[in-house]
Protein backbone atom coordinates (compact mmCIF):
# COMPACT_ATOMS: atom_id res chain seq x y z
CA UNK A 1 0.00 0.00 0.00
CA UNK A 2 3.05 2.80 0.69
CA UNK A 3 3.73 2.69 -2.88
CA UNK A 4 0.31 3.27 -4.03
CA UNK A 5 0.30 6.05 -1.42
CA UNK A 6 3.31 8.39 -2.46
CA UNK A 7 1.63 7.86 -5.86
CA UNK A 8 -1.38 9.31 -5.27
CA UNK A 9 0.22 11.68 -2.97
CA UNK A 10 2.34 12.96 -5.81
CA UNK A 11 0.11 12.84 -8.45
CA UNK A 12 -2.58 15.04 -6.08
CA UNK A 13 0.21 17.84 -5.48
CA UNK A 14 1.47 18.06 -8.81
CA UNK A 15 -2.63 18.62 -9.38
CA UNK A 16 -3.99 20.63 -6.88
CA UNK A 17 -0.46 22.45 -6.01
CA UNK A 18 -0.59 24.49 -2.68
CA UNK A 19 -4.28 24.12 -2.21
CA UNK A 20 -3.78 20.31 -0.92
CA UNK A 21 -4.33 20.55 2.37
CA UNK A 22 -4.93 16.63 3.38
CA UNK A 23 -4.75 12.90 1.96
CA UNK A 24 -7.60 10.64 3.35
CA UNK A 25 -8.19 6.98 2.25
CA UNK A 26 -11.32 4.95 3.61
CA UNK A 27 -14.07 2.65 3.10
CA UNK A 28 -14.26 -0.95 2.98
CA UNK A 29 -10.59 -0.88 1.45
CA UNK A 30 -9.36 0.12 4.65
CA UNK A 31 -12.03 -1.67 7.10
CA UNK A 32 -12.12 -4.46 5.60
CA UNK A 33 -9.06 -4.71 3.59
CA UNK A 34 -10.89 -5.12 0.26
CA UNK A 35 -13.71 -3.59 -1.75
CA UNK A 36 -14.23 -2.83 -5.00
CA UNK A 37 -12.66 0.80 -5.25
CA UNK A 38 -10.85 2.62 -2.91
CA UNK A 39 -12.21 5.74 -1.22
CA UNK A 40 -10.36 9.00 -0.90
CA UNK A 41 -11.15 11.89 0.74
CA UNK A 42 -9.38 15.06 -0.38
CA UNK A 43 -8.98 18.25 1.42
CA UNK A 44 -8.34 21.42 -0.56
CA UNK A 45 -8.00 25.05 1.08
CA UNK A 46 -10.86 26.78 -0.46
CA UNK A 47 -14.18 25.74 -3.19
CA UNK A 48 -15.46 28.35 -5.32
CA UNK A 49 -18.67 26.34 -6.01
CA UNK A 50 -20.24 23.35 -6.19
CA UNK A 51 -18.93 22.67 -9.90
CA UNK A 52 -15.88 22.77 -8.89
CA UNK A 53 -16.16 20.80 -6.84
CA UNK A 54 -17.98 18.14 -9.33
CA UNK A 55 -15.63 19.60 -12.01
CA UNK A 56 -12.06 18.69 -9.61
CA UNK A 57 -13.96 15.42 -8.07
CA UNK A 58 -14.27 13.83 -11.55
CA UNK A 59 -10.40 15.16 -12.43
CA UNK A 60 -9.23 13.55 -9.90
CA UNK A 61 -10.86 10.02 -10.10
CA UNK A 62 -9.77 9.88 -14.43
CA UNK A 63 -6.15 10.98 -13.60
CA UNK A 64 -6.00 8.06 -10.67
CA UNK A 65 -7.68 5.52 -12.44
CA UNK A 66 -6.12 5.99 -15.84
CA UNK A 67 -2.82 6.09 -13.34
CA UNK A 68 -3.59 3.02 -12.37
CA UNK A 69 -4.55 2.19 -15.74
CA UNK A 70 -8.10 0.95 -13.59
CA UNK A 71 -6.42 -1.69 -11.94
CA UNK A 72 -7.83 0.30 -8.97
CA UNK A 73 -10.35 2.26 -9.27
CA UNK A 74 -10.80 5.47 -7.09
CA UNK A 75 -13.49 7.34 -5.81
CA UNK A 76 -12.68 10.78 -4.72
CA UNK A 77 -14.47 13.07 -2.67
CA UNK A 78 -13.26 16.52 -2.05
CA UNK A 79 -13.77 18.90 0.47
CA UNK A 80 -12.74 22.21 1.41
CA UNK A 81 -12.25 22.64 4.79
CA UNK A 82 -15.14 24.42 6.39
CA UNK A 83 -17.14 21.69 4.84
CA UNK A 84 -14.83 18.99 6.10
CA UNK A 85 -15.02 21.01 9.34
CA UNK A 86 -19.31 21.03 9.54
CA UNK A 87 -19.40 17.21 8.59
CA UNK A 88 -17.04 16.24 11.45
CA UNK A 89 -20.86 15.30 13.39
CA UNK A 90 -22.61 12.76 13.87
CA UNK A 91 -24.76 11.59 11.45
CA UNK A 92 -22.75 12.94 8.17
CA UNK A 93 -20.97 10.70 6.04
CA UNK A 94 -17.69 11.47 7.68
CA UNK A 95 -18.90 9.68 10.89
CA UNK A 96 -17.92 6.72 8.48
CA UNK A 97 -14.58 7.36 9.11
CA UNK A 98 -14.45 5.50 12.55
CA UNK A 99 -15.00 2.06 10.27
CA UNK A 100 -11.53 2.92 9.33
CA UNK A 101 -9.41 5.44 7.72
CA UNK A 102 -5.81 6.09 6.55
CA UNK A 103 -4.50 10.16 6.90
CA UNK A 104 -1.42 9.85 4.22
CA UNK A 105 -1.54 13.07 3.75
CA UNK A 106 -1.99 16.39 6.05
CA UNK A 107 -0.82 19.96 6.62
CA UNK A 108 -3.97 20.92 8.85
CA UNK A 109 -4.08 17.89 11.72
CA UNK A 110 -7.03 16.61 10.37
CA UNK A 111 -6.12 13.55 12.36
CA UNK A 112 -6.32 15.57 15.72
CA UNK A 113 -10.37 16.53 14.07
CA UNK A 114 -11.32 13.14 13.35
CA UNK A 115 -10.27 11.61 16.95
CA UNK A 116 -12.44 14.53 18.20
CA UNK A 117 -15.49 13.66 16.61
CA UNK A 118 -14.47 9.85 17.40
CA UNK A 119 -14.60 10.78 20.88
CA UNK A 120 -18.33 12.77 20.39
CA UNK A 121 -19.13 9.69 18.51
CA UNK A 122 -18.31 7.45 21.08
CA UNK A 123 -20.40 8.68 24.02
CA UNK A 124 -23.28 9.07 21.15
CA UNK A 125 -25.48 5.56 20.14
CA UNK A 126 -25.38 5.87 16.50
CA UNK A 127 -25.85 2.86 14.26
CA UNK A 128 -24.90 2.97 10.68
CA UNK A 129 -26.36 0.28 8.25
CA UNK A 130 -24.76 -0.21 4.88
CA UNK A 131 -24.36 -3.08 2.12
CA UNK A 132 -21.55 -4.69 4.50
CA UNK A 133 -23.78 -4.76 7.43
CA UNK A 134 -24.82 -3.18 10.71
CA UNK A 135 -22.48 -1.65 12.30
CA UNK A 136 -22.38 0.62 15.76
CA UNK A 137 -20.33 3.02 15.25
CA UNK A 138 -20.57 4.28 18.71
CA UNK A 139 -18.99 1.24 20.28
CA UNK A 140 -16.05 1.29 16.95
CA UNK A 141 -15.30 5.03 18.08
CA UNK A 142 -14.65 3.43 21.28
CA UNK A 143 -12.15 0.74 20.45
CA UNK A 144 -10.87 2.97 18.30
CA UNK A 145 -9.46 5.27 20.32
CA UNK A 146 -8.52 2.68 22.79
CA UNK A 147 -5.96 1.77 20.24
CA UNK A 148 -4.92 4.56 19.18
CA UNK A 149 -3.94 5.43 22.46
CA UNK A 150 -2.52 1.91 23.34
CA UNK A 151 -0.55 3.15 20.33
CA UNK A 152 0.85 6.56 21.23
Amino acid sequence: MKGLESRIIRMLETLLGTRLVSIILFGSSIYIGRGRDVDILILIDSISGLDEKMDLEEEVKMLLNRSFNYEVVFDAHILDLEQFNENLKIGSFLSGLSLGYQVIYDKNNVEEKIVEMLKTLSKSRYIMVNKYGRWNLSKIAEIKLRIKEKNH
